[in-house]
């Protein structure tokens, strides 16, 4: 298991509807992983994107770490309906579920669930660090994987993540919470934008699955809504399964 596995920055998109297909949304998504099926509901107030909105699910599958595979993504009811008007949309408020492909199909057991977490908490710092190797590799798949999705050049640069500690550290969860700043360059357009991001090792039905979240950082109210709104769909995952 590679702790570093969690570590997935996703960029702010502009969508175009010519490219859209939808399909209908659902309220609880049901993943196979194995002989074990997991319910991943929609938090309150958001909808699943990925199986609605082909484009959705090319561009995260395409910015997703190598060894893993995207499972959901949630996006809030209000840009939902922009994307099936055909409005442009900032992603300021989302989510992501992936698991890692090598492990998907194998029990997770609580004693490898605590030592995933220990060795986190002592090699976390390391991971994060932006000029080790860990963060390059992320770096250098999203520049390859957007410049082929936007079809011109796209370079991507990452300020030092500031860890903003642990939040939920339950019985089979173990969450924390990371602000950082993101420049993305396309041809002569560049974006830049803070996010707080709220990353997660979850232990689901004998399955470990990676439960992450992101919001734009605006203001210190930002973190308080993002850490209340993890710990609450953490919460709801849980009682789903």
């Amino acid at each position: 298991m590679k702790p570093s596995s969690v570590i997935v920055l996703v960029m702010f998109l502009a969508i175009s509807a010519s490219a859209l297909a939808q399909t209908p949304k659902t309220e609880v998504t049901a993943v196979h992983l194995g002989d074990q099926v997991v319910a991943i509901p929609a938090p309150d107030g958001f909808e699943e994107a990925a199986s609605q909105f082909e484009v959705i699910k090319n561009r995260f599958t395409a910015t997703e770490a190598a060894e893993n595979d995207m499972l959901t993504i949630h996006m809030p009811h209000a840009d939902c309906e922009k994307l099936r008007a055909g409005e442009l949309v900032p992603f300021n408020f989302y989510t992501k579920v992936s698991v890692r492909r090598p492990i998907r199909e194998e029990n997770y057991s609580p004693a490898r669930f605590a030592e995933l977490v220990a060795v986190f908490r002592k090699n976390g710092t390391e991971i994060m660090n932006i000029n080790g190797p860990t963060m390059k590799g992320i770096i250098d798949r999203l520049d390859k994987s957007l410049s082929e999705l936007n079809k011109q050049d796209t370079k991507v640069d990452l300020s030092q993540p500031v860890s903003l500690g642990e939040i939920d550290t339950r019985p089979n969860v173990f969450a924390v919470m990371v602000l950082m700043s993101i420049t993305a360059k396309t041809g002569e357009t560049q974006s830049v934008f803070p996010i707080v991001g709220g990353l997660t090792f979850l232990r689901v039905k004998e399955r470990l699955i990676y439960v992450y979240t992101y919001r734009r950082y605006t203001s210190k109210t930002d973190v308080e809504i993002l850490r209340d709104f993890t710990k609450q769909w953490l919460t709801q995952i849980l009682a789903a399964n």
